[in-house]
């Protein structure tokens, strides 16, 4: 990584400035972000404001050197000399020009003698540069640390580097080159929060070139490792609105009929499966596996086997172990006395986990068996669908909604996802008719479906994904009223709040601050807030909220992705205070609902 971050900055002397390092930010800064993900496995994007300057001139295809005319050994022209009459240079001047001079001949013979591979004595050469250069030449001065600082690099010796570096920003605070030059020996020592600063600057500086981009990725991903390593267990009760919420998912979840519950409570009130139906209503929800699991571990066989084993899978999806997860599902559907709907819904949470790891082809895979076991099923299509609408499959997509409403014409969950995919079909094919048909024949069903959070969710979303902000905020208010206390509602409202008007941001606070105070560990809330923390350039607050995000994170997957935003955040609101820069008006805000790594609901 570090040889194609030399590239893109490579000089007629390699590693070495020839040329004025300054860059003029009005001129250069042509894009603001929030930046960087780690690769692979950890996708957190960027948030990138293109704020054009008025009066910006295209960038010159050489730099002017700044530098007096050097030595004659050197170039062949000679020192101006002291005249007398009134255009005489005073004498100080001219000892600070003859000292600049002598500063650069011999900056020059160590560019020379770093070309010839000669480090050690390129280094006594640039030191006496620096010894000899005047303290108010500042440009001149911090290209001499930089060089030698380049020669410190090719013997190594990164810490000399850091030094050599620190001394050359200190004098240029937006000496790109430089600031490249110490992230890399930073990287190299393992100072991944000072390289990550410094590759923070340089995007600032240089409108986020690809190679520093990936540099900071990579030096994410080893800071994200490191923190997720040294945490301790997670001892945080998971979020109570994300538990239903996650459920509501499933139709006809057997793991809460009515009547099977009523059955365990009533014939064995004292059992563990019927304590951990206990700790689901009080919301000790981590307390569910465990009493799952002596429920399975009976002597006499438990009835009621099956029943546990799809709740401790159901929740140990929800804490991110997703290997005992799928475990505790092939159990179920293995097992000869398991109902249909106990392996259907087994079936999709086997699914379910493969998108949690992010295997979109294993997830599609467990579908398409899911269905072809049930051909008669709803669900399994609704949920295929919903994946392939994720996907960009419209057509396909639409397909299995329209299977699924075949199947069973009055399911409201396979009208819902079927009006949705039908607007991104309509604005994929530059519709606007076919949009506003799906968005009214959504909000035909209001009055019917007003409590149900999944239609609210579902309803706001679409008219978010649309940009239409106006009619997301007036149904937002609408659910709020209907589903009081519901903390992803509140935070949605105040999100929108600040989609339409930066200036709601006191009103937009308070809201979040309530959805908070109603559910402490809850990651979509907690997440939210730290991007309108960003919006308003406090970004140590947004950073502790991903802190306590983490504490209520379950899953190697949702660590890291917090962890790496966490590092980012706190790298870039350091590199902007370095440079005395603010966003302009804050971080844009979404024009659709927030993606899922950022918190946000799809």
């Amino acid at each position: 990584m570090a040889s194609i971050l030399r590239a893109v900055t490579s000089s007629s002397t390699p590693g070495v400035d020839s040329t004025n390092p300054a860059n003029d930010i009005g001129k250069r800064l042509a894009k603001w972000a929030l930046v960087i993900g780690v690769p692979t496995a950890v996708c957190v994007a960027a948030y990138l404001v293109y704020r054009q300057q008025q009066d910006q001139a295209k960038k010159s295809a050489t730099r002017r050197s700044p530098l007096p005319t050097p030595l004659t050994s050197i170039t062949g022209t000679t020192i101006p000399s002291t005249k007398a009459g009134g255009d005489a240079l005073s004498t100080s001047d001219s000892r600070t020009k003859n000292r600049l001079t002598l500063a650069i001949q011999l900056k020059n013979e160590g560019n020379i003698k770093y070309r010839e591979n000669k480090f050690n004595e390129a280094i006594i050469a640039y030191t006496k540069a620096i010894d000899a250069c005047p303290s108010e030449s500042k440009e001149e001065l911090s290209q001499f640390y930089q060089n030698r600082a380049a020669a410190w690099e090719s013997l190594k010796n990164y810490s000399k580097v850091i030094e050599d570096c620190s001394q050359a920003i200190e004098l240029n605070p937006k000496y790109i080159k430089c600031i490249q030059r110490r992230a890399r020996a930073a990287e190299n020592i393992e100072n991944f929060q000072l390289a990550l600063e410094d590759y923070s600057t340089v995007c600032f500086l240089d409108s986020y070139q690809p190679a520093y981009i990936m540099a900071a990725d990579k030096v994410l991903t080893n800071l994200a490792k490191h923190y997720i390593e040294t945490m301790p267990p997670s001892t945080a009760e998971l979020s109570k609105d994300y538990v239903r919420t996650s459920l509501n998912e499933f139709e006809d979840d057997p793991i809460f009929n009515s009547t099977i519950i009523n059955e365990i409570r009533t014939a064995q009130p004292d059992s563990p499966l019927a304590r951990a139906y206990q700790a689901y209503n009080e919301s000790r929800f981590t307390d569910i596996p465990s009493l799952c699991t002596q429920e399975i571990e009976l002597s006499i066989s438990s009835p009621y086997k099956l029943q546990a084993l799809l709740l401790r899978g159901s929740f140990y999806l929800l804490m991110g172990n997703y290997k005992e997860a799928s475990a505790d599902f092939d159990a179920v559907i293995n097992d000869s006395n398991a109902t249909e709907n106990m392996k259907i819904n087994a079936e999709l949470k086997r699914a379910n986990t493969k998108i949690h790891q992010r295997d979109v082809e294993g997830a599609m895979y467990e579908y398409d068996q899911c269905i072809k076991n049930h051909p008669n099923a709803c669900g399994p299509r609704v949920h295929r669908g919903m994946l392939k609408t994720l996907l960009e499959s419209y057509s396909e997509a639409h397909d299995d909604f329209s299977e699924a409403l075949n199947i069973s014409p009055i399911n409201l969950r396979a009208k819902y996802q079927k009006l949705i995919n039908d607007a991104k079909i309509g604005n994929k094919e530059n519709k606007p008719d076919k949009v506003e048909q799906s968005l009214g024949s959504f909000e035909e069903y209001y009055d019917s479906c007003k409590h149900d959070i999944y239609y609210a969710l579902a309803l706001t979303s679409c008219y978010l994904d649309n940009d239409r902000k106006d009619k997301a905020l007036e149904y937002l208010k609408k659910f709020v009223k209907e589903i009081p206390n519901n903390p992803t509602l509140l935070a949605l409202k105040a999100n929108c709040l600040m989609a339409t008007d930066p200036s709601n941001n006191v009103e937009a606070e308070k809201l979040f601050t309530h959805a908070l105070e109603i559910d402490p560990s809850n990651e979509t809330v907690l997440t939210m807030f730290a991007i309108f923390k960003c919006n308003r350039n406090q970004f140590e607050e947004a950073a502790n909220l991903y802190e306590r995000a983490i504490q209520c994170s379950r899953g190697e997957e949702k660590l890291m992705q917090y962890a790496a935003l966490l590092y980012a955040i706190r790298a870039q609101g350091r590199a902007m205070k370095r440079l005395s820069l603010n966003f302009p008006g804050g971080f844009p805000q979404a024009n659709g609902p927030l993606p899922s790594w950022m918190g946000g609901m799809n």
